[in-house]
C-alpha cells in the first residue's frame, strides 16, 4: 500500500509534465518572412571589354535596382553582391509567440528572383554578363558598417566613389570577420521566378538572426562560369527575402519536470519489477 500511494502521488507532477511538453496554440507561428533588404548593391570590377569601362572597382551601383554575380574572367569582368537584411520584427514576433529566450533559431532560408533569370538572355543593360547557370558563394560577414549608397548601373564617375560600398570595399567588408555560409548551383529559372536557398546553420549567422539586428551576406563566383542577376530592392517587385525558422526553448521549470517525471517512470518500473 505505501509503494501505491506514493504512485498515485507522482500522478500529478507526470501531468504537469506532460502538459509542459506540448507547445501552446500560438506557438505555431515558427516562420517569419522578411521580404526585404534594408541595404544592397552590386560591386563591379570592369574589363576591357566592358562598355562601361575597364576600371569600375571605384564606383558605388547601390542604386542600380538589381545585384549580380560573375567571375573575373567574365567578358565584362567581375561582379560580386551584398546585402543586409534587418531582423527586428521577426525577433519582435518570436518574442510575443514564445517568450524572450524561449525560442532558437533552426533555419534560414534565402530567395532570390530576377527579371532576367533565362539562360543565356542578354540584360537590357550591357554593363553586365549575359546570363548563365555556374556556382556561387554566400558568406557570412560581420561588417554592418558600409553604405549602400545610390550609385546608378550606368557606370558614369560621377556617382559617389569614396564613402559608399564598392569593389574596392571588398576587402573592409571582409576584414571585421566572415563566416562561410557555402556553395551554391545557380540553374537560371526564367524570369521572375523566386529560387530559394537553404542557408546551414552558422553560430554567427544565427545569433545575428536572433539579435534583432542586422544580417549581412557576401556573394560571389564560385566557378568560372556563373552569371547571376538578382533583383534588389530598389526595383519594383521581387526583392531578396530572408525567412527565418525557429524552435522553442523548454525553460528551466519544463527540463526540471521532465527530469522528474522520467525518475517516476523510472519508480514505476521498479515497483512493477518487485
Amino acid at each position: 500500500m505505501t509503494v501505491k500511494t506514493k504512485l498515485v502521488s507522482l500522478q500529478p507532477a507526470l501531468t504537469m509534465c506532460a502538459m509542459l511538453s506540448l507547445p501552446a496554440a500560438g506557438w505555431a507561428q515558427n516562420t517569419y518572412t522578411i521580404p526585404t533588404t534594408t541595404a544592397d548593391a552590386f560591386l563591379a570590377a570592369g574589363s576591357a571589354s566592358n562598355p562601361h569601362g575597364s576600371n569600375l572597382a571605384g564606383l558605388n551601383f547601390g542604386g542600380a535596382g538589381t545585384l549580380a554575380i560573375a567571375p573575373a574572367s567574365s567578358p565584362d569582368g567581375e561582379f560580386d553582391s551584398v546585402i543586409r537584411f534587418n531582423t527586428a520584427a521577426a525577433v519582435s514576433q518570436f518574442n510575443s509567440t514564445y517568450g524572450v529566450g524561449g525560442w532558437a533559431i533552426s533555419g534560414v532560408t534565402l530567395t532570390l528572383a530576377s527579371n532576367f533569370g533565362v539562360q543565356g538572355e542578354a540584360p537590357n543593360n550591357n554593363i553586365f554578363n549575359t546570363i548563365n547557370a555556374g556556382l556561387f558563394g554566400i558568406d557570412w560577414i560581420a561588417n554592418d558598417s558600409w553604405v549602400e549608397g545610390a550609385g546608378s548601373g550606368n557606370g558614369e564617375p560621377g556617382y559617389p566613389t569614396t564613402s559608399e560600398v564598392s569593389f574596392n570595399s571588398i576587402p573592409s567588408l571582409l576584414a571585421a570577420g566572415s563566416d562561410s555560409l557555402g556553395t551554391y548551383t545557380y540553374t537560371p529559372p526564367g524570369s521572375n521566378i523566386y529560387v530559394s536557398y537553404s542557408l546551414p546553420s552558422d553560430a554567427n549567422l544565427d545569433a545575428g538572426a536572433a539579435s534583432g539586428g542586422d544580417v549581412n551576406l557576401y556573394f560571389y563566383a564560385a566557378d568560372n562560369q556563373v552569371s547571376y542577376l538578382f533583383n534588389a530592392r530598389s526595383y519594383s517587385q521581387n526583392h531578396p527575402e530572408l525567412t527565418l525558422t525557429v524552435e522553442p526553448v523548454p525553460e528551466p521549470l519544463t527540463w526540471a519536470m521532465a527530469a522528474f517525471g522520467l525518475a517516476g517512470f523510472a519508480a514505476i518500473r521498479r515497483w512493477k519489477s518487485q
